[in-house]
């Protein structure tokens, strides 16, 4: 594979349940494009490997020791051995930056691929890292995309990705967001916002804009990605598939476009309203009227309070020692889902725990 290094690097961000998944695929699909399945690894070692000047043998075994402890890596089907060989090939005098490009061109995906002209990453925690990635490569460039807050309720619910508070799922959808405009108002030129409902409307158009902003032709193999069903086995098992990301087994559809109007109560649909206040017509989207009232407002406190605890609690996890932070990060993801989903949905937790013997 013919590459030019280095090459600039774009990432997409956004709340689970937005379409980030869907904008992935699409640009896998991009014969110029190199965006692996979703691992946090680049923030994750950072404390540890972020500053490195020299990269001695052991220090990239080190590295590669830890990189195989990061959640969802194993998804990534990377032969160690020639990612071994290729760290080694870059010498002593080499970034962290050097290390996590090589890592991403030993990637491979399920799509051919010709000339690298991006490498990318979709990842919704990054939302909230974007100063640290923009440190670590300074020419990187972020795409936010974002989903009407009662539709994403709605599928954080149905995959049981969350504890089903309205209010909680509310404030974390209000935080990203808000977090995202802070940063783009910053450096307006480094960031892009899309929605959810314009992509499936106008999936040509979005895509078209895109590409504009990532510095990539604009090609119809993109939209092709669902047509590789047989080999969505590579990236997800028979589970996920069909039960969370069924969607990128079908053309672009608006299927899922204002599902919350049949599947909220009139309660959810109000505490959602609630938290989320002016910030919906700021993002492109309608509350109902008269739904914002005192009692609301008291309702989804509790939520609210929770949110702002798991914030705190993020803060602290990234002031902790490397160490400490590294393991903490590398397990309690998987453990904190799965009890997640022990509370939600139990039929979903015994199949999970089935298929990890």
């Amino acid at each position: 594979m013919k590459t030019s290094s280095p090459n600039p690097f774009l990432f997409i961000t956004g709340r689970p349940r937005s379409g980030t998944t869907l904008l992935r695929m699409l640009l896998d699909a991009h014969p110029n494009v190199i965006i692996p399945t979703e691992c946090q690894f680049v923030v994750n070692l950072y404390g540890k490997y972020g500053h490195r000047k020299i990269w001695q043998p052991h220090h990239v075994e080190s590295f590669l020791r830890d990189l195989k402890l990061q959640w969802k890596f194993d998804m990534w089907q990377i032969d160690m051995e020639q990612l071994k060989q290729s760290l080694l090939d870059l010498g002593i005098d080499c970034t962290f930056a050097d290390i996590c490009r090589t890592v991403y061109y030993s990637y491979k995906s399920i799509f051919p691929k010709t000339d690298i002209n991006l490498l990318a990453d979709k990842n919704p925690g990054y939302a909230i890292y974007t100063k640290r990635i923009c440190k670590i490569f300074p020419e990187s460039r972020f795409i936010y995309i974002n989903r009407d807050y009662r539709d994403n309720y709605v599928s954080i619910k149905e995959v049981g990705f969350d504890l089903p508070i309205p209010s909680l799922s509310a404030q974390k959808w209000k935080y990203f967001y808000r977090t995202f405009k802070n940063c783009a108002r910053r450096k307006p030129g480094k960031y892009l916002y899309l929605r959810y409902e314009d992509l499936v409307t106008r999936p040509q158009e979005v895509m078209q804009q895109v590409c504009s902003f990532a510095g990539i032709p604009y090609d119809e193999k993109m939209f092709s990605f669902h047509e590789r069903q047989t080999d969505f086995s590579r990236l997800y098992n028979p589970f996920v598939l069909s039960n969370i990301h069924r969607q990128i087994s079908m053309p672009i559809n608006q299927s899922r476009l204002g599902i919350w109007k049949e599947k909220l109560t009139s309660r959810e649909i109000s505490l959602l309203d609630t938290t989320v206040g002016g910030m919906a017509s700021e993002a492109g989207y309608e509350r109902a009227p008269g739904n914002v009232t005192l009692l609301m407002n008291l309702a989804a406190l509790p939520g609210r309070i929770l949110a702002a605890a798991l914030y705190v609690a993020t803060k602290i996890v990234d002031r902790l020692p490397v160490g400490l932070r590294m393991n903490i990060l590398s397990k309690w993801p998987r453990k904190l889902g799965m009890f997640v989903i022990s509370v939600v949905n139990k039929e979903r937790y015994k199949q999970l725990k089935q298929k990890r013997r």
